[in-house]
C-alpha cells in the first residue's frame, strides 16, 4: 500500500530569465514502511520534488499542477494552516546541513522539546523529558548532558543524530531525508545509515531517501527512482537496479559504471558521463540526456521518450532500453 504517491507532478521557478522547470512531471510513490531512494545528479530535481510536498519552495516556486497524495488525501490542495499541522507531526525532514538547520542561540533539548510542545501541546518540563529520551533513542551517549548543549559544541555526527531526533520526535508516517550523510566521513555515514534503518524496522516510519550516492541507495533503499533534467528515466526495485538485468536507461548505467568496485583490475579507469547536466532554460529538444548519450541516434535528438514498463515493476524512459540492443549497435 502506498503512503505517498506524486502523479504528474510540475514545479516550476519564476526567474527573470523565464520559467525554470524543475520538475516536470515526476510521478513515484512510497510504500508504507519502505525507503524509496531518489538519486541523481546535482539540478536532477531530487529536492525540488520532495520539498513540494511539504510546500517549503523558494518564494518563486510553485507547484504548477500534479497530485501529492498523502494518506490518500491530495495535500497539494491543503491550505499553509493545515501545512503546518502535516509538518513535523505526519511528515518529517531530515536536512542535508544540520549546522544551518539547527538553531545556534538555543540548546538542543530546547530545540527538540519544541517539536513536542508544537505538535502535542505538551508542558515544558515534560517536553524536555521527551527530548532526552529521544536523544538516547538515537545513541546519542550522555543525553542529559548533550540536551544542554548548544549545536556549535557538538561534532558532525552528533548534530546529525540530532536532526533525526528532532524528526523522528512525534513518530512522523513518512520521514524525508535530504542527503543526511553527504557532509560526514565514512564511518560516521555508516552509523547513520544503521540508525535509520534500526529506526525504520522499529516504528514502521516509511522513508524518502534523497541522494547522489548509488552505495548509500544499495544500503538504504527498497525501491529506487533515478532522476534526469526534473524527470523520472528509471524507477524498478533495488535488486533490480543493481542486479544483472537485461534493461537499464543509459544514465543508471554510467551511474553504476563510474563507481568504483572492489573486483575491479588495477590500472583500470572508471568510466565517466560526459558533459554536464544541461540549463533548465536550454534543456534539447528530444531526450534530455541524449547529448550525453553514447547510444544516442537521430530519433534520440528529435522525439522525448515516455517512461514506459519493460519489466514487472521496472519502467524506463528510453527508445532502447534492452542491454543488448544497445551494445550491438
Amino acid at each position: 500500500m502506498a503512503l505517498l504517491e506524486l502523479h504528474d507532478l510540475h514545479t516550476y521557478f519564476k526567474t527573470k530569465r523565464g520559467i525554470v522547470k524543475a520538475v516536470n512531471g515526476v510521478s513515484y510513490q512510497v510504500e508504507a514502511g519502505k525507503t524509496l531512494g531518489v538519486v541523481g545528479e546535482s539540478g536532477s530535481g531530487k529536492s525540488v520534488s520532495a520539498m513540494s510536498i511539504l510546500k517549503l519552495l523558494d518564494g518563486n516556486g510553485y507547484v504548477d499542477s500534479g497530485e501529492i497524495i498523502f494518506n490518500g488525501k491530495n495535500i497539494k490542495e491543503c491550505s499553509m494552516d493545515e501545512m503546518y499541522k502535516i509538518r513535523g507531526n505526519e511528515i518529517s525532514v531530515i536536512f542535508q546541513e544540520p549546522m544551518t538547520s539547527l538553531n545556534p542561540v538555543f540548546t538542543i533539548g530546547k530545540q527538540i522539546a519544541e517539536s513536542y510542545i508544537v505538535h502535542q501541546h505538551m508542558k515544558k518540563k515534560d517536553a524536555l523529558k521527551k527530548a532526552v529520551e529521544m536523544l538516547s533513542a538515537v545513541k546519542i551517549p550522555n543525553p542529559e548532558a548533550v540536551a544542554k548543549q548548544y549545536p556549535h559544541q557538538l561534532s558532525g555526527g552528533m548534530r546529525q543524530r540530532v536532526m533525526i531526533a528532532m524528526a523522528l520526535a512525534c513518530e512522523p508516517h513518512l520521514l524525508i531525508a535530504d542527503e543526511p550523510t553527504t557532509a560526514l566521513d565514512v564511518t560516521i555515514q555508516a552509523q547513520i545509515l544503521h540508525l535509520m534503518n534500526e529506526l525504520k524496522r522499529e516504528k514502521g516510519t516509511s522513508i524518502l531517501f534523497i541522494t547522489h550516492d548509488l552505495g548509500v541507495i544499495n544500503e538504504m533503499a527498497d525501491d529506487v527512482a533515478v532522476m534526469y533534467c526534473g524527470q523520472v528515466v528509471e524507477m524498478a526495485s533495488v535488486d533490480t537496479i543493481f542486479g544483472k538485468n537485461s534493461y537499464s536507461h543509459p544514465y543508471t548505467e554510467g551511474l553504476m559504471t563510474s563507481i568504483p568496485r572492489l573486483d575491479m583490475p588495477a590500472g583500470v579507469r572508471l568510466e565517466a558521463i560526459p558533459g554536464a547536466v544541461p540549463h533548465p532554460l536550454d534543456l534539447p529538444k528530444g531526450c534530455k540526456f541524449a547529448p550525453r548519450c553514447k547510444y544516442c541516434t537521430e530519433r534520440c535528438m528529435e522525439e522525448e521518450p515516455e517512461l514506459v514498463q519493460v519489466e514487472d515493476n521496472h519502467m524506463i524512459r528510453c527508445f532502447y532500453p534492452e542491454k543488448e540492443a544497445r551494445h550491438a549497435k
